[in-house]
């Protein structure tokens, strides 16, 4: 079975006309004529319905059952194409969201370099749903991807390495800054400022508020971490972040939550099954499980 023909018929099922398909492709109409009738005959079925009065086509019962095989094919093949290059190029694509990046990339960079890792790495930093679409498409090998909930596809491997808190947090002058914890219901009349959409907190500051039955102002919402914390140290307002978002030279108070139910932060460590495990590659996974533990050993005995 030619590549070739299923891109034609992949491409045909989504513009429904041959002369627009040849078009596409720089080909004669019958180039992806022929190659949809050798599709046919090596299959002993009809893929197409013709109707020549109006010079487009649809989709048999067949053949929407196989585009979705072809789909699935082509879709691996460009993954594999991917990986491909990034063994050859002996480059490693890396993806860390913004906050989970701040945190650990110091602590993880010196092993990095130690290793002669360093040099081969490609950091992509984005939220971590972006982050995510991208290791699934096979543009990046590995990613340390926050999540409210577990990662489950058949075809990723998903390693949870620890949970975080979100906490309040609030200047030092902010009458909150002497609470120890606080419950999210009696926040209602507080001013919050937040990261945006693209990142995990939105969607647990979402949660809290429907587990709660609170309504909270958010007077402003912003892409910028620095920013955000800025004007929460200004006194502008109070902000909702991940324990790790927030660090002492920032002079922020964070409080504890006393919610008993409460969306917690994940950070897994994630690479597609099919990706070729290189030894560059198993050795930047092992380093990343081991910044995680030694940092979560040392908040324990600090605890």
């Amino acid at each position: 079975m030619n590549i070739r023909d299923l891109e034609y018929f992949q491409r045909l099922a989504l513009e429904k006309n041959y002369s627009k398909v040849a078009d596409f492709y720089h080909v004669s109409q019958p180039t992806i004529t022929y190659a949809v009738k050798r599709l046919e005959t090596e299959l002993n079925v009809s893929l197409v319905n013709r109707n020549q009065a109006h010079k487009n086509i649809t989709l048999t019962p067949a053949g929407r059952q196989f585009l979705l095989h072809v789909n699935s094919i082509l879709r691996e093949l460009r993954i594999a194409k991917q990986e491909m290059t990034h063994f050859t190029a002996k480059k490693l694509p890396l993806g860390l969201p913004p906050i989970i990046g701040n945190y650990y990339f110091p602590k993880l960079s010196p092993k990095l370099l130690q290793a002669d890792i360093l040099p081969h790495l490609i950091i992509q930093r984005e939220g971590s749903e972006n982050l995510l679409r991208q290791i699934k498409l096979g543009r990046l090998d590995v990613g340390l991807i926050g999540s409210l909930d577990a990662i489950h596809e058949d075809s990723l491997n998903t390693e949870i390495l620890t949970k975080k808190k979100f906490k309040i947090v609030a200047a030092p002058t902010h009458p909150l800054a002497t609470k120890k914890t606080v419950a999210f219901a009696d926040l209602g009349d507080e001013k919050f400022l937040l990261l945006s959409e693209q990142y995990v907190h939105h969607h647990a500051f979402a949660r809290l508020s429907q587990s709660s039955n609170t309504d909270p102002k958010i007077i402003y919402q912003s892409d910028d971490l620095d920013i955000l914390k800025g004007m929460i140290k200004s006194g502008m307002g109070i902000g909702f972040l991940a324990e790790l978002a927030v660090s002492p030279d920032d002079n922020l108070v964070t409080i504890d939550l006393s919610d008993l139910t409460q969306p917690q932060f994940l950070i897994s460590l994630i690479h597609r099954n099919s990706s070729i495990v290189t030894p560059i590659m198993e050795e930047l996974l092992a380093l990343i499980r081991q910044v995680v533990t030694e940092d979560e050993n040392k908040k324990v005995q600090k605890d």
